[in-house]
């Protein structure tokens, strides 16, 4: 049986990898701080005629095979390289990540509720 805290290290992994893959298209497109998540909603739409959002994507990763399969392709990496970098994430990075998540998720209710 997994245990939770697999799980979420897992799934967070996922979302780690997939904003690093983001920014370091968009610096190689020149792009200082990365691709926005919308330019690659539009950029996915326009290549494979798939409507993504990579928003939701990076905040809970449940996609189906064949969208992993073209995000990869997008991202110019193999499945195999893909799943080593979310392996490769250590728990360091994994805790630094929820601790940010979590503040922004704190700042947005803050914000909400003035």
């Amino acid at each position: 049986m997994i245990k939770d805290s697999d799980y979420l290290n897992f799934v967070t992994s996922i979302e780690i990898v997939l904003k690093d893959l983001r920014k370091e298209k968009g610096l190689s497109q020149g792009k200082e701080k990365g691709l926005s998540q919308s330019d690659v909603n539009i950029e996915f739409a326009q290549k494979y005629d798939i409507t993504l959002n990579m928003g939701r994507m990076e905040s809970h990763p449940n996609f189906t095979m064949t969208k992993l399969y073209l995000l990869c392709k997008y991202f110019e990496i193999s499945l195999e390289d893909f799943f080593k970098r979310v392996s490769n994430k250590n728990q360091t990075e994994i805790d630094i990540f929820l601790n940010e998540k979590e503040n922004r998720l704190i700042k947005k209710k803050h914000k909400k509720s003035n």
